[in-house]
């Protein structure tokens, strides 16, 4: 009776489990897979150079939640041109796709699988748009639109008669990227990077590149619509303040043309442009770094910077200058040149030669005391002695030596100081 009685409880547990819960035991339906958004691009960049734009980000390597590689298929650039740049929750509506370029998967195990064109996971990566005539002019976004409309509300500045309205000087071309992994999944956009739209001023002209035999300058012409900066003032009166400030006087960056301008660029392997101006040189001539190398054809182009609504541009490009450098210095003459006379002999020293691309010394004989010089030496010795034992006993020679380089053909020095021996004869 005692078993039956304890048997109850659990018949009625098992009567409520069975008919209340059914699925008693059970799992439950599974959660939805994590979804795998690739984290936000990086580091972005803009310049201006000309009617070219360029941008440069690094590409992501992990997802938002920290996976790596990431799960990303594509970067892409949205832009507008606008005085107010796109902003709040819905940037993507406030501008256009204008480009989308597409991330190689992690590389394969087997190195014989081509991998598709793309940037690199990890990249640094520089993109070009080119800013067209239509992409100066402001452009109409619904979204866009939209979200200056909201905001006409918020406190407007004030203009006053030194404070001119916003007009095409003041648009900006307005950049940000979105990174896109598999099933369109997108990352948050990057901030918003602009570049000014307004030209600056002109390239300079008149190009003249010149050439020692150690050193290479280039010099130019400023354009009609070079910025001149305000002059100095008159130390003895008191400086005058403009009531509007001027901009800055046009500054110049040079950089080094190719000369294989035919070729086409990889578009996932572009560079920033490289100015030889570590910054804008103010004067209108610029010292090329380096040695001169002779034989070698170079190229310069040199580009306005100017403020451009309180931003650097950096303007078209001037004429190539070019130059191909030929080897037309020759070397110094030797110095020092003695003679001492011996037995059948006459022996002759000079001082060592300095320059680089010296060659040799050429050994140069006359008869006393006005005969001419001419060659002992077929070829260049490269010694600084030398010994004549083709001598005649009673005879006085005059001696000179003259360096040569190794150009094609070769430039020849002037003469060494000239000596005058005659060889010794033997005692009996």
């Amino acid at each position: 009776m005692t078993a039956s009685r304890r048997g109850v409880p659990v018949l009625l547990s098992l009567a409520v489990c069975a008919t209340t819960l059914s699925g008693c035991g059970k799992k439950g339906p599974p959660l939805p897979p994590l979804a795998r958004v690739p984290a936000t691009p990086a580091n972005l960049q803009a310049a201006r150079f000309g009617d070219d734009v360029y941008v440069w980000f690094t590409v992501p390597t992990t997802n938002v939640g920290g996976q790596s590689p990431a799960d990303l298929s594509a970067i892409d650039l949205y832009a507008v041109t606008a005085v107010r740049p796109p902003g709040g929750v819905d940037m993507e509506d406030q501008a256009i796709k204008v480009a989308s370029y597409p991330v190689r998967p992690p590389a394969p195990p087997s190195p014989a699988l081509a991998l598709p064109p793309g940037f690199v996971q990890g990249a640094s990566a520089v993109v070009l748009e080119a800013l067209s005539e239509d992409k100066r002019r402001a452009e109409v976004v619904p979204g866009l639109a939209a979200a200056v409309e909201e905001s006409a509300d918020e406190v407007e500045p004030l203009l006053g008669p030194l404070v001119p309205p916003a007009d095409a000087q003041t648009l900006k071309r307005h950049y940000f990227l979105v990174a896109v992994g598999p099933r369109a999944r997108e990352s948050a956009p990057t901030a918003v990077v602009s570049v000014p739209v307004a030209d600056p001023s002109d390239p300079p002209t008149g190009l003249r590149l010149e050439y020692t035999e150690s050193a290479m300058a280039l010099s130019w012409q400023p354009s009609a619509t070079a910025r001149i900066g305000p002059a100095p003032s008159d130390p003895a009166l008191v400086p005058a303040k403009p009531l509007v400030a001027q901009p800055p006087a046009t500054g110049y960056h040079v950089f080094e043309a190719p000369t294989d301008a035919g070729s086409v660029p990889d578009p996932y392997a572009l560079t920033l442009p490289a100015a030889l101006t570590p910054q804008p040189v103010g004067a209108a001539e610029f010292a090329i770094p380096g040695p001169v190398r002779f034989g070698v054809r170079r190229c310069f182009v040199v580009r306005p910077v100017d403020v451009v609504t309180g931003q650097s541009v950096t303007g078209r490009a001037s004429e190539p200058a070019c130059v191909t450098p030929v080897d037309t210095f020759p070397p110094a003459p030797p110095t020092q040149l003695a003679a001492i006379a011996g037995v059948g002999v006459i022996n002759l020293i000079w001082q060592l030669n300095t320059e680089p691309d010296l060659a040799g010394y050429i050994v140069l004989r006359g008869e006393a005391p006005n005969g001419p010089l001419a060659p002992l030496t077929p070829a260049p010795i490269q010694e600084t002695t030398y010994r004549d034992q083709s001598v005649a006993a009673g005879v006085r020679y005059i001696y000179a030596v003259v360096a040569v380089d190794s150009a094609a053909p070769p430039n020849v020095s002037g003469q060494s100081n000239r000596v005058e021996e005659g060889s010794r004869t033997p005692r009996r």
